[in-house]
């Protein structure tokens, strides 16, 4: 133990180049009283003042306990930054007995009000607490009596008896952050390998050995040296700093914030015991997928599961003389129709297959290696997949760790292999929700050799509008005919998010097209097939003195662009590709004549295709246009070029047509 002390504390280097920033508790400087607009960012809704975190190891009982303290302060400008003002702090529970606790949680609001700071404490009866997931809560609140030129601080300790989940350390939010602080103190027992996302340096990263000795077990002193079974040590400190950090901008089109934005993450990479011996925590993801299939809520449950899974092939399910792809056809359907999902996320069970049987509902984990058991059991050859949701970050494949997946899929290894999921019955047997489609899986088999699968999703999902537009000569408003056919993605975002409710749709599409009388669907629920919007309805016109102008595309185009940077350091990610469509016709009233029309457009590249083309005639004007996003996912470097054609297709498929009227 003493060599290994004596080679850490060697490998610690020392370096100060800068002051910390003093800060305390309720005392507010003149300057951040007095601050009108964020020099950083004068648009900025608010600004981050200080964002302070320190992590240390306390003594527990037989070992230690990780205790996290952040101390945050915002200035608030205006209304757009009130947001700053609603506070989330997550927090672990494993589910077996432990779980970290979140205590202390003091917040304040102060405005000046008659020349006079007025600070208004926090109610801690308004703290709520929320579950996430099955191992996730968040505590959260709000500050009150939110003004524009308020401040709001806040501090809250965290502790935790994880130790593999040492406090990770965002230096920058949504709004700019002028001084970002994590002061980590480690102690010899636990070795963390760190990796700094987004940001090349720091203002100031310090690494000393603190003055102050601690002590492990029994220390006796003989002439000033240890003859105790126990050791003596000193807290190894580091401090990182980052100074004046843009706001994260432009989240559309994103994976996840987490992927991207500047922060540090800390793994735990090996455990030396105060006795002398040390334990590898650094694992391969070989060893992960071994000890996933020893795991009781995932090998052992799909080995459990396998027995009833006989059961109801040979009650419920009749496959003879049916194909491996029929097979697996008919056991996903079945799954999809019999158990639900109960909204959580989760490689791992959190019933017996028994229980899970008999409820009929579960995570995705209980119905997904459910499903597996079923499609092994009728012969058909399907592995699992972990993997990693879009909202819970990329997988980096340099770490193995368990923590870095979240979910599990199935893989069907039948002549025309897929990749399935059981808990979404409107979503064809052979994709994957989009919430999973997020690079890569892992294969989990008892192969020695490391497997991944890509989750990319490449056939492109259509929406194509036919319009039928007709000028009511009375009240000169456009009556309309609209069929909207979706297919693949498009098709199951209107499925999962409005549900076939007629309400829901015709909120949605009045809101564009104007006044709707009859709207029906078909095809909900069948996910293998278009699911298809029938609407008539009235949209107004705009007067130009006599003449009629009216936009043929009722605002079913894009009108908005997401993306407003001038430069992206990250990738567009569309989640699949997309191709709309549209095929309209727009006659033309007696009395009335075409007074020019918009100019047609060609784009096509390995990118992106737009076209759009006019033809008219005394009677009818025809539009056929369509603009094709070709990737699922574009590089930062071809950013600037997918911003020109959204702008693009904003302008050319929001074109107005004008009717003159004859004299």
């Amino acid at each position: 133990m003493k060599n290994l002390l004596l080679v850490i504390l060697l490998s610690v280097s020392v370096s100060s180049i800068a002051q910390k920033l003093q800060v305390e508790f309720g005392r507010l400087t003149q300057a951040e009283i007095d601050m009108k607009v964020c020099k950083l960012n004068p648009d900025a809704g608010a600004v981050v003042l200080f964002d302070i975190g320190e992590t240390k190891f306390v003594d527990s009982e037989g070992g230690y306990d990780i205790r996290f303290t952040k101390h945050k302060r915002v200035k608030i400008f205006n209304k757009s930054g009130f947001e700053s003002a609603e506070v989330s702090i997550p927090f672990y529970v494993d589910g077996s007995g432990k779980t970290e606790y979140v205590k202390s949680i003091k917040a304040v609001t102060y405005n000046l009000e008659g020349g006079k700071l007025v600070r208004q404490e926090l109610d801690p009866s308004t703290i709520y607490e929320e579950k996430v997931s099955q191992k996730w809560r968040v505590k959260k609140f709000v500050f009150p009596n939110i003004q524009e030129g308020s401040i709001i601080e806040y501090q809250y300790i965290l502790e935790t008896p994880f130790h593999f989940n040492l406090p990770d350390w965002t230096f920058q939010d949504v709004i700019p952050t002028l001084y970002s602080e994590y002061e980590v103190r480690m102690i010899p027992f636990y070795e963390y390998v760190y990796t700094v996302q987004g940001s090349p340096s720091f203002n100031y990263h310090n690494s000393i050995v603190a003055n102050e000795t601690r002590s492990w077990g029994n220390v006796v002193k003989s002439y000033g040296q240890n003859i105790g079974t126990g050791i003596e040590f000193n807290d190894y400190v580091h401090t990182f700093v980052l100074k004046d950090v843009p706001a994260f901008e432009d989240e559309s089109y994103i994976s996840s914030i987490s992927d991207y934005i500047i922060k540090i993450d800390f793994q735990l990479s090996k455990f030396y015991s105060p006795k002398g011996t040390s334990k590898e925590i650094m694992s391969t993801w070989s060893k992960l997928n071994e000890s996933l299939l020893k795991n009781e809520y995932f090998g052992k449950y799909i080995g459990v599961s396998s027995r009833i899974a006989k059961k109801i092939l040979k009650e419920n399910l009749d496959l003879s003389g049916l194909s491996e792809q029929e097979k697996s056809v008919k056991i996903i359907d079945y799954v999809k129709s019999n158990f639900t999902w109960n909204g959580y996320s989760s490689k791992y069970t959190d019933q017996s297959a028994k229980d899970f049987f008999n409820k009929k509902s579960g995570n995705s984990a209980d119905i997904n290696l459910f499903l597996l058991s079923l499609l092994n059991e009728a012969g058909v050859e399907s592995l699992p997949v972990i993997l990693s949701t879009r909202n819970h970050g990329k997988i980096k494949t340099d770490y193995p760790f368990d923590h870095y997946t979240n979910y599990v899929v199935v893989m069907v290894n039948t002549p025309s292999p897929f990749l399935t999921d059981g808990t979404e019955s409107l979503l064809a047997f052979n994709r994957l929700p989009p919430r999973c489609i997020n690079e890569k899986g892992l294969i989990v088999s008892d192969d020695e050799q490391e497997g991944w699968v890509l989750l990319t999703h490449n056939i492109p999902s259509i929406e194509k509008s036919l319009i039928l537009l007709e000028i009511n000569p009375q009240t000169l408003n456009a009556e309309y005919t609209v069929n909207i056919q979706t297919t693949e993605y498009d098709a199951y975002g209107y499925r999962d998010t409005y549900h076939n409710d007629s309400v829901a749709l015709r909120e949605l599409l009045s809101n564009k097209m104007g006044e709707i009388d009859a709207l029906s669907t078909s095809n909900y629920a069948k996910p293998e097939k278009p699911y298809s919007i029938f609407i008539k309805g009235v949209t107004d016109t705009d007067r130009l003195g006599d003449n009629l102008v009216i936009n043929p595309f009722l605002n079913l185009a894009i009108t908005k662009n997401k993306l407003t940077q001038k430069v992206r350091s990250y990738p567009v990610d569309l989640i699949y590709p997309g191709d709309t469509q549209f095929e309209i016709s727009l006659q033309i009233p007696d009395g009335y004549q075409l007074s020019s029309v918009p100019e047609g457009y060609n784009m096509n590249n390995d990118l992106a295709e737009i076209k759009l083309s006019y033809e008219a005639d005394e009677e009818v004007v025809r539009i056929v246009g369509n603009y094709n996003f070709k990737k699922s996912i574009y590089t930062s470097q071809e950013y600037s070029r997918i911003k020109y054609y959204f702008d693009t297709i904003i302008k050319k498929f929001n074109e107005q047509i004008v009717l003159e009227k004859i004299s």
